[in-house]
């Protein structure tokens, strides 16, 4: 493999993070106790990176122009920017250097995008044993005001469910496809049930600026938990809801999918977008008494 494809892992007694600059600066997989938790596409593995011919790569999705590489990545909002409906290609799939390097954290910067003139800056760290931190930055190095916004994309392994708390109106807006089956409300909390090949994704509202995915694992269930800034009425998002969740009929993956507030970027200013996560397995959650209710909930509508 060439040196694109070269990985720094970050460590801790029971996590892995698995980083991959060279192919859009990707968290490229989770692991929790040996447990993989993040999809990554065989198909593309090993392959070489052509910036101009990122169509012509294998896919089992041409519904789709660009690659689906896997892992974790930064995207930029809103799609409707995007040229001929592919992210750009110098920061999903183009190299990031690794300016901050070491056992428990990594920074990458990509190069200036040549279409937007925007700039993603990522940053991994391990924060416990458990836990681990995402911090994106997006820079405007053009010479005219942009619209835009951080957009957090994760690709889980299926089969896996992922839970929210949506409000009493638990309003789930399809983007496209069709979620018959794959959504449904408890009270105030909408699971989304990405076990089989259905094609859909759907946008809501993160109420309580928490998500818990739960995969599925041969060693049994493992809980990654996210917290993120929670929304306020002031806030403006780029698609219109700041939690997406996406469902491949193609691969045996889902996205969980984090929008930061919107907004204009005049030249050399910057969005900051920041994700805290935890690991745990389902059952040391259920038998830990300090488990919040709240927890008991969420994990009670996803049985």
């Amino acid at each position: 493999m060439t040196d694109i494809w070269n990985i720094h892992s970050l460590s801790s007694e029971t996590l892995e993070l698995q980083c991959l600059p060279g192919i859009g600066g990707r968290l490229w997989d989770v692991k929790f106790e040996g447990q993989s938790l993040l999809f990554q596409n065989a198909d593309l593995i090993g392959t070489a990176v052509d910036l101009d011919a990122l169509a012509d790569l294998p896919t089992r999705s041409p519904q789709f122009g660009f690659p689906l590489w896997g892992g974790e990545k930064t995207w930029i909002s809103p799609d409707s920017d995007w040229p001929n409906g592919a992210p750009y290609p110098m920061l999903d799939s183009g190299p990031y250097s690794a300016n901050l390097i070491g056992a428990t954290r990594i920074r990458m910067q990509s190069l200036v995008c040549p279409l937007s003139h925007l700039q993603i800056e990522r940053e991994i760290f391990l924060t416990a044993a458990n836990g681990f931190a995402l911090r994106h930055k997006v820079t405007n190095l053009g010479p005219e005001d942009r619209f835009t916004g951080n957009w957090s994309v994760l690709m889980l392994d299926r089969p896996c469910k992922i839970a929210l708390e949506t409000g009493t109106e638990n309003t789930i807006t399809p983007v496209f496809g069709d979620v018959t089956d794959m959504v449904h409300h408890s009270g105030r909390y909408s699971v989304f049930e990405c076990g089989k090949p259905q094609e859909f994704k759907s946008g809501t509202r993160n109420m309580a600026g928490r998500v818990v995915m739960r995969v599925a694992t041969p060693a049994g269930p493992v809980i990654l938990s996210a917290a993120t800034p929670r929304p306020t009425q002031n806030d403006s998002y780029a698609h219109g809801h700041d939690f997406e969740v996406f469902n491949s009929k193609d691969y045996a993956y889902c996205e969980a999918e984090w929008h930061s507030p919107a907004r204009v970027l005049k030249p050399n200013e910057s969005l900051l977008y920041h994700q805290d996560f935890t690991v745990r397995r389902e059952a040391d959650i259920l038998s830990d008494p300090n488990t919040t209710l709240r927890d008991l909930e969420l994990l009670s509508c996803m049985s």
